[in-house]
Parts: C-alpha cells; sequence; structure tokens
C-alpha cells in the first residue's frame, strides 16, 4: 500500500541544499502561493515549469501568500550534483533556494490533503 510521508526537516540518507534563504534577490523567478489554497481553494491551480540559467536566475522562490496552512515544499529528484531541500514555509513570507547545477529539478509543494508538482529546468550559462 503506498502513503505519503510527512517530515520535518531532511531525512539523514539526503543530503540537503545549504543555500536557503527568506529574502530572494530581486532576479528570482517567484511562484506564488495564493491565499486559501490549502482550504481547498486551489481547484485548477498549477505550479509552472520554470526555465532558468545559472549565474543569471538560479535562485527560485516561493511567495506564500496563504495563511490557511503550512506548505512544504520538497525537492523530489535532483541533478546527480545538486542537493535536497525541505522548506517548511508559512504564510506571508517567501523562501528560495539556490539550485547550482544545470538540470531538471522536480519537487511538491504539499499539504494534507493535496499535494501540487513542478519542475525547474536549470540551463548552463554557456
Amino acid at each position: 500500500m503506498a502513503g505519503i510521508a510527512y517530515y520535518v526537516g531532511t531525512p539523514p540518507s539526503l543530503q540537503s541544499v545549504q543555500s536557503l534563504a527568506t529574502v530572494c534577490p530581486p532576479q528570482a523567478p517567484l511562484l506564488v502561493i495564493p491565499q486559501g489554497l490549502g482550504a481547498g481553494s486551489g481547484v485548477g491551480f498549477q505550479l509552472p515549469t520554470l526555465m532558468v540559467v545559472i549565474g543569471v536566475n538560479n535562485t527560485v522562490g516561493w511567495n506564500d501568500e496563504d495563511t490557511t496552512v503550512v506548505h512544504v515544499a520538497s525537492s523530489m529528484s535532483v541533478p546527480p550534483d545538486s542537493l535536497n531541500w525541505d522548506l517548511n514555509m508559512t504564510g506571508g513570507r517567501s523562501y528560495c533556494v539556490t539550485l547550482p547545477a544545470a538540470g531538471t529539478y522536480s519537487y511538491e509543494i504539499g499539504f494534507s490533503p493535496s499535494t501540487y508538482a513542478g519542475i525547474v529546468v536549470v540551463k548552463s550559462a554557456s
């Protein structure tokens, strides 16, 4: 039987990304989590696929406007030269992560009972 596991922090078997911040640089793409998403008003909500470039805008942020629940943004798969991340986000704040390696990063933003999947594609600066 498959299930969903929620945890605080990163399990010991996963390395955690070191570049997390609550103040995003001005060039960082910000994904907005709208107010009420956790209260069930997320019908039709979908995270966009982002394309970013190393050294230009490879710090990605989430602006959590939803004060109804705590959201958890977790990496699901990352390129071999990168690290995983978990962000416990509270409404009214922004959270950022720098993605240092080229490749495709998949992540989920979850709260019980809903989960939304997103993708960030990081390209080399060349």
